[in-house]
């Protein structure tokens, strides 16, 4: 769980409060983290690097045994484990509060406060796992088209041929299908769910899916219950998550300004994210008033922050298909977050 560093001015059970509080918000946006092997850095290792293990498949034994005459033992096969080292991060923010906030309402304000960056720690860490593999290169381009020009001069859309060929790919390279994923909770835990291959795609392109012969929107299942928080629904081998936090990579194309739309679909083990649901995963640091010293005579102000370690690694490109495509419904409006352009 998230530790809460308040440099011993506020109780256990304070600090309990506003530490649940944060991860929370935190965890229940990280669709990213969803379909990933999840893994956990070590508390007080100060650790820059995190390692994910992949084990490589023993071809089949076609060849008779032969009979037994006393030396002729049959060599054993071995196990290669493969070791996976990337890099991971620390990142932060913080705000202050001054002495005013503190004397009238600061249980209200510094919970606002840890909504606030909850968001903001979310937004952060889901955006680099998701930057991380944009960069696969395993690629499928909409609808026969063969690079991202093409895509974007012809206004390719995503198919249903699009996904049995995705569907092949992925059966071909022996990937797996997810039978469980990590659960939008604060515990490193899983929930089960029906075998499929699972996608990452945007709300315009989840708009383009609905018209698909086979598509299936998550309200029509006969289990809705058993839905995976964001999904919107299912196509062949499958089920689609709706992210809002995947922007489409704009002004693509001959001579037109055309955003091309990039979706991530996959098998398990396809990648590592170092998780923030881990001990010291996500940490809520709080400078309250007079914690300053000198910087600070009159205490007139402290601060509010959080600080995360995390990282993500593609394991297997094989596992892993990016697609580009264009969309039929764009919003043309200029997108805010909470205000900021």
């Amino acid at each position: 769980m998230a530790v809460m560093d308040t440099t011993g001015f506020l109780s256990a059970k304070v600090t309990a409060v506003y530490d649940r509080k944060l991860l929370e918000r935190v965890t229940a946006n990280q669709i990213f983290d969803k379909f990933g092997q999840a893994k956990t850095i070590p508390a007080n290792s100060n650790a820059k690097t995190a390692f994910a293990y992949r084990y490589k498949n023993i071809l089949p034994a076609t060849t008779p045994l032969a009979e037994y005459n006393g030396s002729n033992i049959k060599v054993p096969n071995k196990i290669v484990r493969e070791e996976i080292t990337y890099s991971v991060g620390h990142y932060g923010d913080y705000i202050t509060y001054s002495d005013e906030l503190d004397l009238y309402d600061f249980d209200n304000i510094q919970s606002s406060f840890l909504d606030i960056l909850g968001d903001q720690a979310s937004l952060t860490v889901d955006t680099i796992r998701r930057d991380v593999l944009r960069g696969g290169t395993n690629v499928v381009y909409a609808d026969g088209a063969t690079s991202r020009l093409t895509v974007a001069d012809g206004a390719k859309k995503h198919t249903a041929n699009d996904f049995k060929i995705m569907a092949v790919k992925l059966k071909n390279q022996r990937a797996k299908k997810f039978k469980k994923v990590i659960s939008g909770t604060t515990s490193i835990g899983t929930q089960p769910v029906r075998s499929a291959y699972c996608g990452i795609i945007s709300p315009e392109v989840t708009e383009d899916l609905r018209g698909l012969a086979g598509w299936k929107n998550v309200e029509e299942y006969s289990d809705y219950s058993k839905a995976v928080e964001d999904e919107v629904g299912v196509i062949g081998d499958f089920r689609c998550m709706e992210s809002f936090n995947n922007d489409p990579i704009p002004d693509q194309g001959t001579g037109t300004d055309t955003n091309v739309y990039i979706s991530y679909f996959m098998g398990m083990d396809a990648y590592a994210t170092v998780t923030l649901r881990g001990k010291n995963g996500i940490m809520t640091k709080v400078k309250p008033l007079g914690s300053g010293g000198t910087s600070d005579p009159l205490d007139q102000f402290g601060t509010i922050g959080w600080k995360a370690i995390t990282g993500c690694a593609i394991l297997n490109e094989a596992w892993l298909i990016r697609t580009e495509c264009t969309a039929s419904i764009e919003d043309s409006a200029v997108k805010d977050y909470y205000d900021y352009s």
